[in-house]
C-alpha cells in the first residue's frame, strides 16, 4: 500500500484530504507539527509527504530541508499545502526543491492529479 505523510496542524484538514485518499488505496498518516513529523516520516518511510509550510514549532521550508537531508526519504516527492499566497509557495517549492504545491482552499480533485502525477513512476515499480 501507499503511504502518504500529511504533516499539517489542524486536525481538521488532515480529515478532509484523508476522507478523499483512503478510499483510492492510500494509507495516510498524521503529524501535527514538524518534530513529530519528521520523526514519523523516519518510522514510516512514506511514498510521498503532503507538508503545511506554516506549522507551529518549524516552518515547511526547514522541515523540508531536514526531510531532504535523510537519504533514505530523498526520493519521496514533498507537496507543500499551504494558505500562503501562491506566488510565496511557488518560490518555496522552487528555493526548496518541492515537488509542488496547492493553495488552501483547494480543490480535492487538484490535490489527487497532482498525487498521482507523482506517484505514478512508483505505482509502475510495485
Amino acid at each position: 500500500m501507499t503511504k502518504i505523510l500529511y504533516i499539517e496542524d489542524y486536525e481538521d484538514n488532515f480529515t478532509f484530504v484523508k476522507r478523499f485518499l483512503v478510499p483510492r488505496g492510500y494509507e495516510l498518516f498524521w503529524a501535527k507539527n514538524a518534530e513529530s513529523g519528521l520523526e514519523m516520516a523516519f518510522q514510516t518511510k512514506p511514498d510521498l509527504i503532503l507538508l503545511d509550510l506554516g506549522l507551529p514549532d518549524a516552518d515547511g521550508q526547514t522541515l523540508s530541508t531536514w526531510l531532504r537531508g535523510e537519504p533514505s526519504l530523498q526520493s519521496a516527492p514533498i507537496i507543500a499545502l499551504t494558505a500562503w499566497p501562491a506566488e510565496v509557495a511557488r518560490h518555496t517549492v522552487d528555493a526548496y526543491g518541492l515537488d509542488g504545491f496547492l493553495c488552501k482552499p483547494f480543490k480535492i480533485n487538484e490535490l489527487i492529479q497532482l498525487i498521482d502525477k507523482l506517484l505514478e513512476p512508483k505505482r509502475h515499480e510495485d
